[in-house]
C-alpha cells in the first residue's frame, strides 16, 4: 500500500512538473491578438506570389521575331503563374475571412494557421512542375502536386474552423442546429469543396486536365463573396 501511495505521489509530481512547463490543454491557454499572425501570413503569401515569376526570362537576342518567340516558348509558364496566383489569392481570401471572425488565437489555432501557410510555400514548386510537364506524358505529375497541395490546405482550413468553433475562439459562433434541421448550405458547400479536392487528387494520374479544371473551380469559388462577407456579420468594422 505504501508503495502504491509512493507511486501515486511520484506520478502526481511528474504531472505537476509537466503542467508547470507546458500548457497542453486548450482550455488553459491564453488568447492572443491575431495581428502578428496576419502580418506573418501576409508576408509568406507575398513572397510565394513573387516566387512564381522568377523563372520568366527575356533574352538579349531580339533579331527578327525573337521576342515573340520567347513569349510563345514561355506560354506554359505564364499560364502556370496565372493559376498559381489564383490559388494563392484564394488562400489569402480564405485565411483573412477566417481570421477576421476570431476574437483571438491560442497556441493550437496559431499552429493550424501556420501549417496552412506552409502549404502556400509549396505552390510555386507545384506550378513549376505543372509548366515543365505541359505537353508531356508526365503532365499529371504537376497536376497531382498542385491537387495535393490544395487538398492539404483545404483540410487544414476545415480542421482549424472546427477547432475555433469547438473552443470558443469565434467572435460570434453560429447557433446550435436543432435536432432534425437540415445542415446549412454553407456547410454543405464546404463538404463539396473537400470532396472535389479529394477527387482531383485521385483522378489526376488518369485524367489530369479534368483534375486541373476541378482545382481551378474550387479556387475560383474561394474568391466569391460569401455570406460571411455581408455587412453586419462578425468581423465587420463598419
Amino acid at each position: 500500500m505504501n508503495a502504491r501511495m509512493g507511486g501515486d505521489v511520484s506520478g502526481a509530481k511528474k504531472q505537476s512538473v509537466l503542467r508547470q512547463v507546458y500548457t497542453l490543454s486548450p482550455r488553459d491557454q491564453a488568447l492572443h491578438s491575431t495581428h502578428r499572425l496576419v502580418v506573418f501570413t501576409d508576408g509568406i503569401l507575398a513572397i510565394a506570389a513573387t516566387l512564381l515569376v522568377l523563372d520568366l526570362k527575356v533574352g538579349d537576342d531580339v533579331v527578327g521575331n525573337a521576342l515573340s518567340q520567347q513569349v510563345r516558348s514561355q506560354g506554359a509558364s505564364l499560364a502556370s503563374i496565372f493559376l498559381g496566383f489564383l490559388w494563392i489569392a484564394g488562400t489569402w481570401v480564405l485565411s483573412h475571412r477566417q481570421i477576421r471572425q476570431l476574437r483571438g488565437v491560442d497556441h493550437y489555432m496559431s499552429l493550424y494557421i501556420l501549417a496552412s501557410t506552409l502549404t502556400v510555400t509549396l505552390i510555386p514548386f507545384a506550378t513549376k512542375l505543372l509548366a515543365a510537364g505541359y505537353g508531356k506524358a508526365d503532365f499529371w505529375v504537376g497536376v497531382e502536386a498542385v491537387s495535393t497541395v490544395i487538398l492539404i490546405s483545404t483540410l487544414l482550413s476545415v480542421l482549424s474552423a472546427r477547432y475555433a468553433h469547438r473552443h470558443g475562439l469565434q467572435i460570434a459562433p453560429p447557433p446550435a442546429r436543432p435536432k432534425g434541421q437540415h445542415r446549412p448550405v454553407s456547410l454543405i458547400i464546404w463538404y463539396v469543396i473537400v470532396a472535389l479536392s479529394v477527387l482531383a487528387v485521385v483522378i489526376a494520374p488518369l485524367a489530369p486536365w479534368p483534375a486541373l479544371g476541378i482545382i481551378f473551380l474550387t479556387r475560383v469559388s474561394a474568391l466569391m463573396p460569401l455570406g460571411s462577407d455581408r455587412r453586419g456579420q462578425p468581423g465587420d468594422i463598419s
